[in-house]
This record gives structure tokens, C-alpha cells and sequence, in this order.
């Protein structure tokens, strides 16, 4: 049998697990909330003093009003988007407070059909407040976007 040298308490290890899945639902959510344009579910996942940071793209988005006219900014570029985010990590920094960092590929349809390719690392602050887990901060670190491309997608069956 071997002995963990850990010396939080079961409950501070449980609560870490909750806290990861609940931070997963994020990332989770933002996909699922940009990919399927749904409003209500993108702004959940955010503070309402959170920042959303895109360096070289489309602005720098503070505050509840702003991410939510982001959404606005984004859906005049692309008239679709896919997105699939992987390695994501966290890391306490108290019960309350992690940063964590995921990456992620995205399929954007243009208004006029053509698809581009995206790709970027996420670098996030996630917060528990009022015993809610939300994004403080995501900063968007932009690898590239591939030129429109004459790629036909199907009709879903």
C-alpha cells in the first residue's frame, strides 16, 4: 500500500475534483456556446468583470456587456464555427483561483462559404465566486488562420 504524501484533507481533494469538472463545463461551454450561437450559455461561463483578450484579432473585450457584443464581432466574420479544444490543464493556486491553459482547433465557415482553419492555446483565469466557477480572463493566443479555402462541406444527416 502506498502512502500519499498529500496533505490535504479529503474534502480539500473533493473539492478539487468538483472544482476541475466545473472548470471543464467552461471550456466546454465556450465552444458549445460560440459554435451554437447560444447566448445564454456563452455568458454563463464568464464574471461579469471578466476580460476576453484577442491580440491581433477582432479586440479586447472587458466586462459582461463587451464579451457579449463579442459574440456580435465574431458572427460578422464567420458565419459557422467548429471548435474542438484538447490538453487542457489547471492549476490551484487556492481552492477559490486557477489558471489553466488549453488548445484548440477551430473550422470557420466565412459568410460566403469558404472555411478557414484556426488555431490557437487559450491562457485562462477561473474564478469561484459565490460559490460559482466562471472565466476572470481568457487571452486568445492566435497560431494561425488559414486562407479561405473552396472546402464543401456536407449537409449533416
Amino acid at each position: 500500500m502506498t502512502i500519499s504524501s498529500d496533505s490535504r484533507s479529503l474534502e480539500q481533494r473533493i473539492d478539487e475534483l468538483e472544482s476541475r469538472a466545473a472548470i471543464a463545463d467552461i471550456i466546454a461551454g465556450y465552444c458549445e456556446g460560440t459554435d451554437r450561437r447560444d447566448t445564454d450559455r456563452f455568458m454563463g461561463i464568464w464574471h461579469d468583470d471578466a476580460e476576453y483578450l484577442i491580440p491581433g484579432g477582432r479586440g479586447d473585450f472587458r466586462g459582461a456587456e463587451e464579451i457579449r457584443r463579442s459574440q456580435e464581432v465574431i458572427g460578422k466574420v464567420w458565419k459557422e464555427t467548429y471548435h474542438w479544444t484538447t490538453n487542457h490543464t489547471a492549476r490551484f493556486e487556492n481552492p477559490d483561483r486557477a489558471t489553466g491553459r488549453s488548445d484548440a482547433f477551430a473550422l470557420c465557415v466565412h459568410p460566403d462559404g469558404q472555411i478557414s482553419w484556426v488555431s490557437c492555446t487559450y491562457h485562462d483565469v477561473y474564478e469561484r465566486r459565490s460559490g460559482a466557477w466562471k472565466l476572470a480572463r481568457r487571452v486568445v493566443e492566435r497560431y494561425f488562420v488559414s486562407a479561405p479555402q473552396g472546402v464543401e462541406l456536407l449537409p449533416p444527416y
